[in-house]
């Protein structure tokens, strides 16, 4: 065989060979990378991080950024042992959910067309949905304004009975003060209620001014969205902090 002859090689194979490392290599880093950290807890209507109840049962927060998520549980939800919902969906606008590609068992193609996200579908009866539309929010402690950058998150997911309660004050927020949450200040409270035992609850607390903090907000904002997109553990769901561990500062 002459020196200048080439042998041929199948690019096809190649690429596919080195698509299929990189995606192997995506997986684990996927796996292994997943935040970790604290959410808050509002269960038996006490507002605490890490077991530790806050003083007053309320804080003063940021809520950085937040995010639909409809979850659906095929057993009855057991809190001495959690379990991931079969099927769940997140987004920042209710009209753009489906399930997310690592739910176990989606439902339908849409959340819009679901026959579990419908009206009167609750398998224990009346008019709810058999699938729970809730809401995560991304706080920083108000305390930490100044060092925005460095401040840790911490992630709540608010009940299906005190959505409406975040929603108002989402609301009202913007449409009276032309400001979305991240450019105030909230005091956030969990209280008693005779009827679903206790409410989260929203409170407007002042403007936030400074230039360079609202800059620092925005660019939090972006980057705890994947935070606020991180999905269920298996078999339990995990908790999810931004950066390294750190003190409460409620």
């Amino acid at each position: 065989m002459s020196k200048n002859t080439e042998v041929a090689v199948p690019k096809g194979t190649a690429v596919a060979n080195w698509e299929s490392r990189l995606a192997a290599m995506a997986a684990a880093t996927s796996e292994h990378e997943k935040a970790k950290g604290d959410w808050v807890s509002f269960r038996g209507g006490i507002f605490a991080i890490n077991g530790q109840p806050l003083s007053g049962n309320k804080a003063e927060v940021v809520v950085v950024a937040s995010i639909h998520e409809n979850q659906y549980y095929k057993d009855r939800f057991d809190p001495n042992t959690p379990q991931p919902p079969v099927c769940y969906a997140f987004g920042e606008s209710a009209n753009e959910l489906a399930p997310h590609p690592e739910a176990s068992e989606p439902q339908a193609p849409s959340c819009a067309e679901c026959p579990k996200n419908a009206w009167g579908s609750d398998p224990a009866g009346g008019k709810g949905k058999a699938c729970k539309n809730v809401r995560r929010l991304a706080l920083i402690a108000a305390d930490d304004l100044g060092n925005v950058d460095g401040a840790p998150v911490y992630l709540a997911k608010i009940p299906i009975t005190s959505v409406k309660n975040w929603s108002t004050y989402a609301s009202e927020v913007s449409n009276v003060l032309k400001r979305p949450p991240l450019g105030v200040k909230t005091v956030m409270s969990v209280v008693p209620n005779s009827r679903t035992q206790f409410q989260v609850e929203f409170a407007f607390n002042g403007k936030i001014e400074d230039d360079g903090t609202i800059q620092s907000l925005l660019n939090r904002n972006e980057a705890v969205k994947p935070l606020l997109y991180s999905t269920y553990d298996k078999p339990a769901p995990q908790a999810m902090l931004s950066g390294p561990a750190q003190s409460r500062k409620f």
